[in-house]
């Protein structure tokens, strides 16, 4: 349409395709008139105080017998020339009408019309030129803002965003993979030309694909995560100014929703593990049912099989890249279990994920298999299947015992569940952590004031028995360490050489470990996020910790309380 750009002629809404108005009553000079806007009459309003370049749209039809609708005969009698817009019945206008129409100028409206859209149009056309685009920018922002109330939103979004843009759109993250795409793309042709800038978006011009990619930043579980909303078409001229406000827009949107996810996976995460950190804890009182409640309203049901599981680095976490490991192995695996509906539980625990699985031994192995990548390095403790939410503790004292003598056997296996304990090892873990803690405590109470004796039954065991490799683990000579073996001995009246001296040692030291590992548990356990205030090794309870250099030395020792003097 043509205006001066603050106005436009009523012959510029006659001609408009879109509004298909009609002239009933052709006055000299009508078309001329200019119109600054448009609004609903109906039966009682006002319409005196309205001015004459102001349109009015009846708001009702005529009646069966062409009687006049009550707002069209008001405006009517008004005095001056008035705009008015109506619908009339197939044939000529009612004689009521054509009498009544005097100086007024008269337009048909199509019997299918809108008059909301008439409105709209008339406001488009006689807006300022500033005023124009920042309502047509309100308007896509609005529209494409309902998406977020939609069930899936960011599917939503890209979906609004496609036609908006009448383009195919969709999320990639920092890996190339597309999510809730509206249609196919090339995204193995598109993604590198995208990846390798460092502004906030690119355009490009692949292979006949013409678009543009919006970065979108989320803070996810494992440092920063970025990708890109990207919109892509055939068409030379895309993407146009008002598409890349639209991409623009939806960008911010969606890290907005995506924000909103992390933030509520975080809170759910942060109840599970304050639910499943109880059940851990529960050991004079194992009857608990408002426990036993609040574990069903998370969707377990210990009626069903349910096993308490632990993953740990086989080679221990030491650094950051191994917590971030730890990190990414509890979004797989969780990610894995809702996939596979099961009912589960999941937290850190002593730089270990630990978690209660509602499902059987042979589901948990797939599962962890499935996870693929994140799994590799990983070792995973099964236990057994809790009755009960009393038995919760038992079966992760049989998760990590799995641990413990899966690294001691070295032979490869990554899973160990407690069908798979020898004969010992099922006693040891049948009988009970405080029983056997005690009888730890009474063979090796000849050692208790001399913890460096510990430090190295430990790693002799830890390197089955292997002098030359526990030696330099230790950073000693290899003759220094037969000597204080045999000083072990000694104060223990025992061989090492004896099976049974072998066995009651390892299941005593492994039990007395588990009993340090839980008292440094219940004296050092922080929130998520929350650094230690003291110097000391990190324990229990801090979401992937690091241990740093130093401190790596003192990992054997310090699951005994012992620091090692200068000769190691």
């Amino acid at each position: 349409m043509k205006h001066d750009g603050t106005v436009c002629t009523l012959g510029d809404l006659l001609y408009s395709e879109r509004l298909s108005l009609t002239l009933l009553v052709d006055l000299a000079g009508a078309e001329s008139r200019t119109v600054h806007g448009a609004r609903l009459a109906a039966g009682g309003d006002d319409l005196a105080e309205v001015g004459e370049d102001v349109i009015l749209v009846a708001a009702d039809r005529p009646g069966p017998g062409g009687e006049l609708p009550a707002a069209v005969a008001e405006a009517l009698a008004l005095s001056g020339s008035r705009i008015i817009a109506v619908w009339l019945p197939p044939g000529a206008p009612p004689v009521a009408l054509e009498r009544a129409v005097g100086h007024h100028i008269l337009l048909g409206l199509p019997a299918d019309s809108d008059p909301a859209e008439l409105i709209a149009e008339i406001a488009r056309s006689t807006a300022r030129p500033e005023e124009s685009p920042t309502r047509r920018l309100t308007s896509l922002q609005r529209s494409l803002t309902q998406a977020l109330t939609e069930p899936k939103p960011l599917r939503a979004l890209t979906s609004r965003a496609a036609k908006v843009c009448n383009a195919v759109v969709t999320l990639v993250d920092s890996h190339g993979g597309s999510e809730h795409a509206s249609g196919p793309l090339p995204l193995s042709r598109l993604f590198p030309e995208i990846a390798r800038t460092q502004s906030e978006a690119q355009k490009f011009a692949v292979e006949g694909w013409y678009g543009m990619a919006v970065r979108v930043a989320t803070s996810a579980s494992v440092g920063e995560r970025t990708g890109w909303l990207l919109a892509a078409s055939r068409r030379p001229a895309f993407p146009d100014q008002y598409s890349e406000a639209a991409l623009y827009i939806a960008a911010s949107l969606a890290e907005t929703s995506l924000q909103i996810e992390f933030a509520a996976q975080r809170q759910e995460r942060a109840v599970r593990s304050a639910v499943l950190e109880e059940a851990l804890a529960l050991r004079l009182e194992r009857h608990d049912t408002e426990l036993t409640g609040r574990i069903a309203s998370l969707g377990l049901s210990f009626e069903q099989e349910a096993r308490v599981i632990v993953a740990e680095p086989a080679l221990g976490v030491n650094t950051a890249r191994d917590a971030a490991a730890l990190e990414r192995l509890h979004a797989d695996l969780q990610r894995t279990l809702v996939s596979d509906g099961l009912p589960h539980l999941l937290v850190f625990r002593e730089s270990a994920l630990v978690g209660l699985v509602q499902t059987s031994v042979s589901a948990i192995r797939r599962a962890f298999v499935k996870t693929g990548a994140a799994a590799e390095g990983f070792l995973l403790g099964i236990g057994r299947d809790a009755a009960g939410v009393g038995h919760v503790v038992d079966s992760y004292h049989d998760a990590q015992l799995a641990l413990r003598v899966l690294r001691r056997e070295g032979t490869g296996r990554r899973l160990m569940a407690y069908e798979d304990f020898d004969f010992a090892t099922r006693l040891f873990s049948d009988v009970g952590l405080d029983r056997m803690g005690e009888w730890a405590k009474e063979l090796l109470r000849p050692l208790e004031d001399r913890q460096t004796m510990l430090v190295t039954l430990s790693a002799y065991f830890e390197h089955r028995q292997n002098i030359m490799t526990a030696a330099d683990a230790l950073a000693v000579h290899h003759n220094s360490l037969r000597y204080r073996l045999s000083k072990i001995e000694s104060a223990l009246d025992l061989n090492l050489r004896d099976p049974s001296a072998v066995s009651s040692l390892f299941l005593a030291l492994t039990a007395l470990s588990m009993v340090e590992a839980e008292s440094w548990t219940q004296r050092r356990i922080l929130p998520t996020g929350r650094e230690e205030q003291s110097g000391e090794i990190r324990g229990a309870g801090a979401t992937g910790t690091v241990l740093s250099d130093s401190e790596q030395g003192l990992s054997l020792s310090a699951r005994f309380g012992a620091a090692l003097g200068p000769e190691r």
